[in-house]
């Protein structure tokens, strides 16, 4: 039968009926967990994401750039009553629905044992080429939804249907590169005023779907109020930095419908800044006030950023204060009722600066072989805010590596010391726990209001204090482990063993594991006394953190450890297994504690003479990555990235000899960020990996 006729007759059959429709008998195919309540989705949900061609990554000057679109992922379960073959297509009809786009082409899939199957759709696979490109526009509010229909057909020619109304809404913020840490001068001019503008304080904002032109910049987070003037007496300090925000809103839509946009029906961006006032009416400035002013910092002397730093008095209350890079904050006040306290904390990251090497060192410490040579770092070393350090610590810690938690469940991840205080025994710091507060009872001599703060769990200072959002770390020597390849079908189970390429003394590793279509049962060990406590499972991947405060000698191809892994699919090891930083940050240490980058090389005899891209480290990445692969032959090689429709978007080449070779990637030198392809192409060979370009 013509497809194009059948599918007008499934149509015209939809047309009479309820929402959801079978077209044969009961005994037809079934969508188990077709809902009849519209969906309403944007980029917070799973799923959905923003196109790499979103002027978001792009620019909104970019002439390839879209908008207001998002790529959508959407599955649903299906039952087969006859046959284990079941056929399905999916279609989308926007508000005008006499028009059909194609979602998903006329697709086979296999029931399983209970005669069930996961049917899918992703519209950047969809055979029509705008929406494969850009996705699927956002509705326009006002109860407005688009229809999906799919359509699935069993061995037997029985039909059913699920339409799923959707609602694709904007929800992604405005976003803004502007420094958090810019500093700002507001005056007061000579009649005791100064006019306020948001737009002052913002530089660069950019969002997914509005033009510029069309934001909006508030000085208030719950109205629109762009602009106000600041009188004299309303200057809440003069002289000192205070922490002032602005909102911006997108275009928003009117989802109540009653023709105009509120302020709430906006998505709303919250941007943070700093100001100084100065008073050039000369006469604006209090001269009865105090000001109390400190710095948070690192015992290495590094300001911590998005320190809560909150000043409290009987009966009175303060604004808190959350420190930028520098670490400083400052209150102004005119009087105390009796005394006065300031306190500090921060609680976010605390995989920040924690690593296996620091568990060496507090394994060391433990046995009085390299003894903590701070009390700061001793209270780092607590991790279970026990007030000693022992072996729970390093389970504990252990546990934070290898994603089992993410936070610990017992401590913040900073913790703060006035820096004024004198521990009576450095190598006994408790009782002081690092609760982070200072009293001040005379304000003319508040005394020193420094803090030290402490990374709970970093004892050799790589924790960073101005860290915002974990990233991968620094560029580091690659350093390679092995194995060999190995073919295998759905439901093999097959042992994998992961050698050392050279003569080494090892002192430890981390990392995670990663073999999509594979299950990882177990490892055991093997010159490496790996045992559970060294590892979590996660399906198809795994983290590892192992170490021997001794550093012991491994010879070339001995076998550290070897996994057990079950095959979902068939395939090979040299396409499955990798290693990277997805739950625990890849890291291997050798003799003097030197750092470097594992990678894992599966040797195939069949193919030493390929082109060869071997990893690429950072990725994601957002500045810079480096590329390191093999060359068989001396020639000419062409670098290309493409984003993910198979656009070009940069291009570069130069001759290299043949052997191992490192190409350095800079994101300043393309505008598109997101998922790219990277094709590295000789004469004879080419080979494509996968990048993923953060901003």
């Amino acid at each position: 039968m013509n497809h194009n006729y059948f599918q007008v007759i499934v149509c015209l059959l939809l047309s009479f009926s309820g929402y959801r429709t079978s077209i044969a008998q009961s005994t037809g195919p079934e969508f188990i967990d077709c809902s009849s309540t519209p969906d309403t989705l944007c980029v917070q949900d799973d799923g959905i994401r923003l196109p790499s061609n979103n002027q978001l990554f792009l620019g909104e000057d970019d002439p390839e750039a879209t908008s207001c679109s998002v790529h959508v992922t959407q599955r649903k379960r299906v039952k087969s009553n006859c046959g284990d073959t079941l056929q399905y297509e999916v279609l989308l009809f926007l508000h005008d629905t006499s028009t059909g786009y194609v979602l998903k082409s006329l697709t086979n899939v296999t029931t399983d044992s209970v005669g069930e199957a996961e049917i899918v759709f992703n519209t950047e696979e969809s055979p029509e080429e705008l929406i494969r490109q850009s996705g699927i526009p956002y509705t326009t509010g006002c109860g407005n939804e688009f229809l999906i229909k799919w359509i699935l057909t069993d061995s037997c020619g029985a039909v059913d249907v699920c339409e799923q109304h959707v609602r694709l809404y904007d929800c992604k913020m405005p976003q803004s590169f502007d420094n958090p840490d810019e500093l700002f001068i507001i005056e007061i001019n000579l009649s005791g005023q100064a006019l306020v503008s948001a737009r002052d304080f913002i530089h660069t904002v950019i969002d997914d779907c509005s033009p510029v032109d069309s934001l909006l910049l508030s000085l208030k987070p719950n109205e629109y109020v762009p602009d106000s003037t600041m009188f004299c007496d309303a200057v809440p300090a003069y002289g000192v930095e205070i922490l002032k925000s602005i909102w911006v809103a997108d275009q928003g839509h009117d989802t109540d419908c009653n023709g105009a946009i509120e302020w709430q029906e906006r998505t709303i961006y919250h941007h943070s800044f700093h100001v100084v006032y100065v008073d050039g009416f000369f006469g604006c400035d209090p001269v009865d006030g105090y000001f109390l002013s400190g710095n948070i910092r690192t015992e290495f002397g590094q300001g911590i950023k998005d320190v809560a730093v909150t000043l409290s008095s009987p009966g009175q209350v303060y604004p808190t204060y959350v420190t930028v890079g520098n670490g400083n904050y400052s209150f102004y006040v005119e009087s105390i009722n009796g005394e006065a306290t300031i306190s500090s904390e921060r609680n976010d990251f605390h995989k920040n600066g924690v690593s296996t090497l620091d568990l060496v060192k507090i394994q060391k410490h433990l046995l009085g072989k390299d003894t903590l040579e701070s009390p700061y770092l001793i209270l780092a070393a607590d991790a279970n805010n026990s007030q000693n350090v022992s072996a729970i610590d390093l389970i504990e810690l252990r546990k934070l590596i290898l994603g089992i938690y993410t936070e610990l469940p017992s401590n913040q991840s900073w913790r703060f010391v006035p820096a004024a205080y004198v521990f009576p025994d450095s190598l006994n710091p408790w009782p002081h726990n690092g609760s982070g507060t200072i009293t001040i009872t005379d304000l003319e001599n508040p005394g020193n209001l420094d803090f030290i703060g402490i990374k709970i769990g970093d004892v050799n200072g790589t924790a960073k204090p101005d860290l915002t959002q974990l990233l991968p770390r620094e560029s580091l020597l690659p350093f390679e482990l092995k194995t060999d390849q190995q073919f295998f079908i759905a439901g093999d189970i097959i042992n994998v063993p992961i050698r050392i390429s050279s003569d080494q003394q090892l002192t430890g590793f981390q990392f995670t594991l990663a073999a999509p279509g594979m299950e990882f049962l177990n490892i055991f060990p093997g010159q490496l006394e790996v045992s559970e406590e060294h590892f979590a499972l996660y399906n198809d991947r795994v983290s590892i953190s192992w170490f021997d405060e001794n550093t012991i000698d491994v010879s070339a191809d001995d076998v550290l450890f070897t996994l057990q892994l079950r095959a979902i699919k068939s395939g090979n090891i040299g396409q499955a297994l990798s290693i990277n930083s997805e739950i625990t940050e890849a890291e291997i240490y050798l003799a003097n504690e030197e750092t470097f980058l594992p990678f894992l090389n599966v040797h195939d005899p069949h193919a030493e003479s390929d082109l060869q891209i071997l990893y690429c480290a950072p990725n994601p990445w957002k500045e810079e990555t480096i590329i390191n692969f093999y060359m068989p032959e001396s020639e000419q090689v062409n670098f290309t990235l493409f984003d993910i429709s198979g656009r070009e978007i940069f291009s570069t080449s130069s001759y290299l000899k043949s052997g191992h070779h490192q190409h350095q990637l800079k994101s300043s030198d393309f505008k598109a960020r997101g998922i790219l392809l990277l094709e590295i192409k000789t004469a004879k060979y080419s080979e494509v990996m996968k990048l993923i370009v953060t901003e």
